[in-house]
């Protein structure tokens, strides 16, 4: 797929992954609004970008979402890309996570994803696509990130199901798993020296990937894998999905 001027719109725009995605866009010459609850950062980006639109808003609001493709519906009249990546995760024992912490997760990760797809989606025409940024951890399990991995398993089997009903509409659906990457949801452990030491012996190639890397990648499946494949969950993770 040519991106150029390709109407996209990133979900968690305002910062790392999906920002690094707005900006790699950009330098494709595509068009693209940025969707996020982070005004601040999202504000910079658009002064920053002539070919940049933030739209404040919660993807897990229905109304939010709806006014946000009531904008894009204005300005463009349909889009050509979604990429559902706005996330949030919590830290906590599966006795001391609350059940408003892991709803809120949920909330937002899984059904974030589905309203934005359900919403957003319906502006999307012919050989459109919808990426849905999934994690390791999905399939991969661990301790006290219950709800993020929980959200996560459920856009791989989301992801799947979109792909076999929208392959009607002509929209691929495609997963991109990824691994460790240096953004701020990660802060908290990977400036801790002993917690990154102990995540970087999971990863055979010994990196954490910058959030470019991941986009990079983003960009290489839409550009060159994306029209003959649908319902597939691509994998970036220096190898961290060969050891369980």
């Amino acid at each position: 797929m040519n991106l150029k001027n390709k109407i996209i719109v990133v979900t968690g725009a305002s910062n790392g992954i999906g920002r690094a995605c707005v900006e790699e866009f950009i330098t494709k010459n595509a068009r693209v609004y940025g969707i996020d609850i982070d005004e601040k950062n999202g504000k910079k980006i658009e002064e920053e970008f002539k070919n940049f639109t933030y739209i404040q808003g919660d993807i897990s609001n229905v109304v939010d979402i709806s006014i946000a493709k009531k904008i894009i519906l204005g300005k463009e009249g349909k889009i050509d890309i979604l990429i559902n990546n706005a996330a949030k995760q919590t830290s906590s024992s599966f006795f001391e996570t609350s059940v408003d912490d892991f709803k809120n997760v949920i909330d937002t990760n899984l059904i974030g994803t589905f309203i934005c797809s359900k919403i957003i989606g319906e502006l999307i025409g012919k050989n459109g696509k919808i990426i849905n940024m999934l994690s390791v951890h999905s399939e991969i399990i661990r301790k006290n990130k219950y709800a993020y991995d929980a959200s996560k398993a459920g856009i791989e089997m989301l992801t799947k199901e979109m792909a076999l009903e929208l392959v009607d509409s002509n929209i691929n659906v495609l997963g991109i798993s990824y691994g460790a990457c240096n953004t701020d949801m990660n802060k908290e452990w990977i400036n801790i020296k002993e917690k990154r030491d102990e995540t970087l012996e999971k990863i055979p190639m010994k990196w954490i990937a910058e959030p470019k890397e991941i986009s990079s990648f983003v960009i290489n499946v839409l550009e060159n894998f994306s029209d003959y494949t649908t319902g597939n969950i691509f994998t970036i993770d220096g190898g961290r999905s060969l050891l369980r």
